[in-house]
């Protein structure tokens, strides 16, 4: 009796610790749940603050360096035994290169055999594609200017004087698109203009108190000059483009409405990519200046860090409040 007593016992014990384990398992099955969660929200922050960081990385990078390098080898890096390349040659180099990496990824892109080269040069030319040539030309021209305000502009003055492509281009998609335009904004470019006018300021002033400086030995008016209409077909380029990507961008929209995506434009906005831009551009800006000062010794006053402060605040304003189309809705719009 004692032994099938203490077997009993033992069984039904047995079976306590497992219904005790069953019942923990059960009480901690949220809190694994909860943790999961946590550790898949954790992810997708981490990898959404990775994607934001490089893409921000990136647009510092091309913004800063591009500047550097063209006013190094067009200043500095020129000597007495070099021969000075030609820059429209190297403009037209580049579109050559793009349009051959282009046309070979649409051949590897190709099933073998199913498509031939004429064929897909053929398809590349079309009637749509002729409706780019205006682009084209523009931003063809526009880097051509680039040379020519380098060429005559230190990198930090030209930083802020750039600055006015968003100037011109809500000009442009005020008059074509018929978008909205804000008090704040309206201030913001009005804050934009003052504050490039003081730096063409700075740029005359250190012009004249030091004509000595090699690097400096460029005509800054023929350097305004370029940078302005650089904007002007920058600007019209940009709105041309949104104009042709119109249709686009209303069929679109509505998959985007019909998924699960439509609750996150809703809640993080249309616009994060313009306000990640423009803090690119400030931070562009700053860079560009501290390593021009230590490459090519350029000098900034006062004048000119009042003008840049003006210029950086004015596109941060404007970008964190992006215009829109005169039939949607907006706040404190100007009528």
């Amino acid at each position: 009796m004692d032994n099938k007593g203490v077997g009993l016992a033992s069984r039904a014990g047995g079976g306590d610790i497992n219904n005790n384990n069953t019942a923990v398992d059960e009480e901690m099955a949220p809190l694994n749940i909860n943790t999961a969660e946590k550790m898949t929200t954790y992810s997708s922050f981490w990898s959404l603050w990775s994607a934001k960081n490089a893409s921000l990385f990136s647009l510092v990078l091309q913004q800063s360096g591009l500047v550097l390098m063209i006013r190094y080898s067009r200043t500095i890096g020129v000597g007495a035994d070099l021969i000075p390349y030609i820059p429209s040659v190297v403009v037209v180099s580049a579109e050559v290169l793009k349009f051959v990496l282009n046309w070979t990824l649409e051949i590897v892109k190709q099933p073998d055999g199913a498509t031939t080269s004429t064929e897909i040069l053929k398809s590349m030319v079309t009637m749509e594609s002729l409706k780019l040539l205006v682009p084209a030309l523009l931003y063809l021209t526009q880097n051509n200017l680039l040379f020519v305000a380098l060429k005559n502009l230190s990198v930090p003055v030209y930083q802020v004087l750039n600055q006015g492509k968003l100037f011109t281009t809500a000009f442009f998609s005020r008059l074509l698109l018929d978008k909205k335009i804000s008090y704040c904004q309206y201030f913001s470019l009005l804050m934009l203009a003052t504050g490039v006018v003081i730096v063409q300021q700075s740029a005359n002033k250190d012009h004249q108190n030091d004509s000595s400086d090699t690097t400096n030995e460029g005509n800054p008016m023929v350097g305004f000059l370029a940078v302005l209409a650089s904007c002007f077909t920058s600007g019209f380029a940009t709105v041309y483009f949104e104009k042709l990507a119109f249709w686009s961008i209303l069929f679109g929209a509505v998959p985007i409405i019909m998924s699960d995506d439509w609750e996150k434009v809703q809640k993080d906005g249309l616009f994060q990519d313009a306000v990640l831009k423009g803090f690119a551009t400030s931070v562009a800006v700053v860079l560009a200046t501290i390593l021009s000062i230590v490459i090519f010794h350029d000098n900034v006053n006062m004048l000119f860090l009042v003008g840049s402060a003006l210029v950086i605040l004015a596109v941060r304003t404007y970008t964190n409040n992006p215009p829109v189309f005169s039939g949607g809705e907006a706040k404190s719009d100007a009528k």
